[in-house]
């Protein structure tokens, strides 16, 4: 079952195959609300965890799709420690890596060096190609070269033999790794914390404060009708309602509605209709009136503004 973890209200699902489940098998898509490694400032684009509306987290539980559990709050006093350890890992981390470097760096003088010392063959053995067919000057010349070029490959490599071959040593003269370029592992899900208790939709906590209030209520009821027809939710706010509701996968369809939840026995203000029909028409959109009522079933009106003729 999938782990939903709870902290001051907020519903966070922090695993990257249980947000694939969510949305493929659930119809449920939250909103990311994490930074990217690649672009941490900018929110154009966000990653994990993904935060859920308390809708949907409770609509998740109540269908038993997922454990919602709490968890142990951080204890101040422990920063410190915490802090510490981080950076030591860290520090591991970067020693690792320099020796790693320090290793490739070595093999890849090795490749070199065997490169050139194949070169220097091939023109040692074409010089005594040449020498054979010019005259005996001609031959001591190539000769005497042949010998300083060979003296200086056996010079270089007793000075490759005298020199040390660990990967250390051989990259003391090299730059070093510099911290900038530190790979640090991403982790694409949270492990569930060991003291994480199971958390209880029902009763209001001060991790799950929307339990009872009236708001919550009227907001559940018809999100979970408009769930069960198929659509797909999200939150609406800088659209001045309450949900918008996809006919699909939002990454595939556009909202086709704006849905406001209004209690049956709450006045709507006509300026507040107006002013919410005309901003749902200017972004294509159909403003959804939506009113449960006693008998549990959900009441909609949809109102669009068309052209006088």
């Amino acid at each position: 079952m999938l782990v939903v973890e709870v902290a001051n209200g907020r519903s966070l699902v922090w695993g990257a195959e249980a947000v694939q489940a969510l949305r493929e098998r659930l119809g449920v898509g939250g909103r990311t609300v994490g930074a990217l490694p690649r672009g941490p400032r900018q929110n154009s684009r966000l990653g994990l965890p993904l935060l859920l509306l308390p809708e949907e987290a409770r609509l998740l539980a109540e269908i038993g799709a997922v454990t919602l559990v709490s968890a142990p709050r951080p204890d101040p006093s422990q920063h410190g420690l915490v802090l510490a350890s981080f950076r030591r890992q860290q520090e591991q981390s970067f020693q690792e890596q320099s020796a790693l470097a320090a290793e490739a760096r070595e093999n890849r003088r090795q490749e070199l060096q065997k490169k050139i010392e194949e070169g220097q063959a091939a023109k040692k053995q074409k010089l005594e190609q040449d020498s054979g067919a010019s005259g005996s000057r001609a031959a001591e010349g190539s000769e005497t070269e042949t010998q300083t070029e060979s003296g200086g490959g056996q010079a270089s490599g007793e000075l490759e033999e005298a020199a040390p071959s660990s990967p250390r040593a051989a990259s003391d003269g090299a730059a070093p790794l510099p911290r900038s370029a530190l790979l640090v592992q991403l982790a694409t899900a949270r492990p569930r914390p060991v003291k994480a208790r199971p958390l209880d939709w029902r009763v209001q906590s001060e991790d799950w404060p929307h339990a009872g209030r009236p708001a919550h209520e009227l907001r559940y009821s018809i999100y979970r009708d408009l769930w069960e027809r198929g659509f797909f939710l999200s939150a609406a706010g800088k659209f001045g309602g309450d949900f918008l509701v996809y006919p699909g996968d939002p990454l595939r369809f556009h909202a086709h509605y704006i849905a406001q939840c209004w209690a049956p026995e709450d006045p709507i203000p006509l300026q507040d209709l107006v002013s919410a029909g005309r901003l749902g028409t200017s972004v294509r959109k159909t403003l959804l009136l939506c009113s449960p009522q006693p008998d549990g079933k959900v009441a909609y009106t949809s109102l669009q503004w068309t052209s006088l003729q």
